[in-house]
């Protein structure tokens, strides 16, 4: 486990970058916006302004030169993807250009960065939240993705609008594709709560229905939106308690308002959002706290009326628990987990005959 002092060193190595891309513009790269003389009158800024990338000082300590040139690499990688997204038609998904898999080199330095996170975890997080701010222009935490298209009358302003969503939720899927393999190092690595509170409030700012959006990103935020589940389900792991209360506090308020079609979507999409939670198997502490989570979706289930918020609930049950049954060699006779069972045994046996129901029901009929 990295020492607080190394810590230090790294995060204010990675201060010093930082301070390289100031008063940059969200375009989404690692290079510096040269200033641009006033204009007057009719005249105007003719094409994209020349981007002078970051030189890395070679003379830099080690760990220091390591660290500026990985995330050079990976704002001028990020840089290249997004642009190849914005040439491309608004109807072609964004998992065809940025899922893993697609471009090594990209992956790699991912999981570069996912190895550095084992000594210096906060301050990457710290970079990468920087980093995602400048690309949407945001200085505060009170920001919430919300889609930029507006009732505007002029199609090509609209295009437009549509285009520069598919620039956000281009970088929302980079960044949660980071975040995913940095978090993993949570275990190796303490972190400060008021970053784990960054990261899981800004997934579940994605896991908001978006009442009437009909546009052509529709798509994509749903694919962002399970990508953030995914960070959540790793977060999970090592943070539970503070992904739990998350959730249970924004399904607090949504139960405590009228039911209306946005409420009920509202609900589902928040519970979209935990399809990648994982039960731990040990300690046998976090297999039952776990376990006292599932309970208590379990009395959500029976209590609930609504037939598609049951199916949600249902088909989170069936995501969750199927690893389960399948990491279990032996009988596992563990309280709460006899006590989560009996509680749906007698509903789900009974919808079970239902054949549209099977799927949902067969891990506790079985």
């Amino acid at each position: 486990m990295a020492s607080q002092q190394d810590s230090g060193f790294f995060e204010i190595s990675i201060k010093y970058l930082l301070k390289s891309w100031s008063n940059t513009s969200p375009v989404g790269n690692g290079y510096i916006k040269p200033p641009v003389p006033p204009v007057s009158g009719t005249q105007r800024e003719k094409g994209p302004p020349t981007m002078l990338p970051i030189s890395v000082d070679p003379d830099s300590k080690p760990g220091e030169y390591v660290l500026k040139s990985l995330f050079v690499n990976f704002t001028t990688q990020a840089e290249r993807k997004i642009r190849i997204i914005m040439a491309e038609p608004l109807e072609k998904p964004l998992t065809k250009s940025l899922q893993r898999g697609e471009d090594p080199q990209f992956d790699q330095v991912i999981t570069s960065m996912s190895s550095l996170s084992e000594y210096c975890l906060p301050s990457i997080l710290r970079t990468l939240f920087d980093w995602y701010k400048r690309q949407n222009d945001i200085e505060d935490e009170s920001h919430e993705y919300r889609p930029r298209t507006s009732n505007k009358s002029k199609s090509d302003e609209q295009q437009r609008d549509y285009l520069m969503e598919r620039r956000d939720l281009a970088i929302d899927f980079i960044f949660s594709l980071v975040l995913i393999e940095v978090l993993k190092q949570i275990p190796l690595h303490p972190v400060l709560d008021s970053l784990i509170h960054d990261v899981i409030n800004l997934a579940f700012k994605h896991f908001k229905y978006k009442e009437g959006y009909l546009g052509p990103n529709t798509g994509n935020m749903h694919i962002v939106a399970d990508l953030y589940a995914e960070v959540i389900g790793v977060l999970a792991q090592a943070k539970f308690h503070a992904v739990k209360k998350k959730f249970m506090a924004e399904l607090k308020e949504l139960r405590h308002k009228e039911q209306s079609p946005y409420v009920v979507q509202s609900i589902i999409s928040l519970i979209m959002g935990m399809k990648f939670f994982r039960i731990k198997m040990y300690p046998v502490e976090d297999f039952e706290a776990s376990l006292q989570f599932m309970q208590e979706c379990a009395h959500y289930f029976l209590e609930v009326k609504d037939k598609d918020i049951k199916h949600a609930l249902a088909g989170l049950f069936v995501e969750v628990l199927v690893p389960v049954a399948a990491a279990v060699k032996n009988e596992v006779n563990v309280p709460c987990l006899r006590n989560f069972v009996e509680s749906l045994y007698d509903t789900t046996l009974e919808l079970s005959s239902r054949k549209k129901h099977s799927l949902s029901s067969r891990f506790f009929s079985g």
